[in-house]
């Protein structure tokens, strides 16, 4: 027969046991999801490609008013822009042959602080291309990578 210290220290061994159980099983499932989410991720990201007329149609309705239809900088509001917005069709061709995908993206993106028409010569696009499509496209980086997409495809040979 057991006593009542035995007993006492057999459950707390048990009751130990079961909560290391417990605790390893949570780990193992939240290392799981992790996992799993990532893989998503990274399968949706991997199998992507841009869209050139969604491109398109992002060029025209946010980026003609300014760089023009031809996106040569020659829009309805560049006559009110200082300095007037740039040449897109160029920028292989500034950039030694390459074109300057990640920097374009960023840009688009996030924008840079340079004086004109008040803090910056140029939206930011990013906050506005998230509220696009909130459901499909969170972040608005595939409106972005569309946009840029399509921009290479405008480049001088």
């Amino acid at each position: 027969m057991l006593t009542y210290t035995q007993l006492r220290a057999a459950r707390t061994t048990h009751r130990m046991l079961s909560l290391q159980v417990i605790f390893l099983c949570a780990v193992s499932l939240t290392a799981w999801g992790v996992c799993r989410a990532q893989r998503k991720d990274e399968q949706k990201h991997a199998t992507r490609k841009p869209n050139l007329t969604s491109g398109k149609a992002t060029f025209l309705r946010y980026c003609a008013s300014c760089h023009g239809v031809d996106a040569k900088g020659g829009g309805p509001a560049a006559i009110a822009l200082q300095p007037p917005p740039s040449d897109l069709t160029t920028l292989t061709k500034r950039y030694d042959g390459k074109f300057p995908a990640g920097y374009v993206g960023a840009l688009v993106k996030f924008g840079r602080d340079l004086a004109a028409h008040g803090s910056e010569d140029m939206p930011v696009w990013g906050s506005r291309f998230k509220s696009i499509d909130p459901a499909g496209d969170p972040t608005g980086q595939q409106h972005v990578d569309d946009l840029v997409a399509y921009l290479e495809t405008l480049q001088m040979k």
